[in-house]
């Protein structure tokens, strides 16, 4: 079940600084399907809302561009406003609808959510705000101890490649993070996905949230139009291993020693081609 409205941060500021204001903002801007990042200020005639990514909605992430924009335009001539876009049942935005406008029990802000056999179940972006969740998660599912360049470079991946998938009643169950590599492939340039973690906490599994997880990150891969997408399972593994080839992986090597803190060490390396 997908909600239909996106409320995002918007930068208002006069119509005539707006393109200096997008070039000065690039890397922050709102970047879906279909969707423009600049639109018309409907309370100001004159005014354009420069728009950001749902990533950059805290106080702590407008902060570094309230201090960017007062040393780029006179102060007092911008504000943040906040702004609701109405979407349509677009198949290329579903995977980043937001429902900020209903009660929500202090629930965090909502990218999509999913009616399940357990709930409804929410996916959120890993962030500042909300990583000491998947810090939780993967200390209660993961052998591997994971350090702080690990959360540092989540909090900061590319949009739709961290998730946190959270219940209704706002605990956070399940997790997706993944990295995008530069790789060669037939002489030419392009970009792999690597799945780093994917888990769902024992109480909720056998509902098909692990599934959702993974087919969202392979969505916005194909989106991306990347390579392929790949990860290494312990060779232990049987159940992660028939996980992955039932969603169209593939184990393409052995790789001895992978793991220095798990026994056995070695893992295997699947994959799935997407273009």
């Amino acid at each position: 079940m997908l909600r239909q409205t996106l409320q995002v941060v918007g930068v208002r500021v006069e119509a005539s600084k707006a393109g200096k204001v997008v070039k000065k903002l690039q890397n922050h801007l709102l970047n879906l399907p279909k969707l423009r990042n600049v639109v018309a200020d409907p309370a100001s005639d004159g005014m354009k809302l420069i728009l950001l990514s749902t990533r950059v909605r805290s106080p702590e992430t407008l902060q570094p561009l309230r201090e960017q924009l007062t040393n780029f335009l006179r102060a007092g001539s911008f504000s943040f406003v906040p702004h609701t876009i109405r979407i349509d049942n677009a198949e290329d935005v579903a995977d980043h609808v937001v429902d900020t406008e209903r009660g929500n029990g202090g629930r965090p802000d909502l990218l999509e959510v999913k009616t399940l056999p357990i709930g409804d179940v929410s996916f959120q972006e890993v962030d500042t705000g909300n990583v000491q969740h998947l810090h939780d998660i993967n200390e209660t599912l993961f052998p591997v101890k994971y350090n702080d360049a690990f959360y540092e470079y989540v909090t900061d991946a590319p949009e739709g490649y961290c998730k946190l998938a959270f219940a209704n009643d706002g605990t956070a169950i399940g997790t997706v993070c993944c990295e995008v590599e530069k790789v060669r492939t037939s002489g030419k340039r392009r970009y792999r996905l690597c799945i780093l973690t994917i888990g769902v906490l024992d109480k909720y599994r056998r509902s098909k949230l692990g599934s959702l997880l993974l087919e969202s990150v392979i969505k916005q891969a194909r989106r991306d139009r990347l390579a392929y997408v790949y990860l290494h399972v312990q060779t232990c593994n049987a159940a992660a291993q028939r996980f992955y080839l039932v969603h169209g992986f593939e184990v393409t090597k052995l790789m001895r020693n992978y793991y220095s803190q798990l026994n056995p060490p070695h893992c295997f390396v699947l994959r799935k081609q997407l273009s």
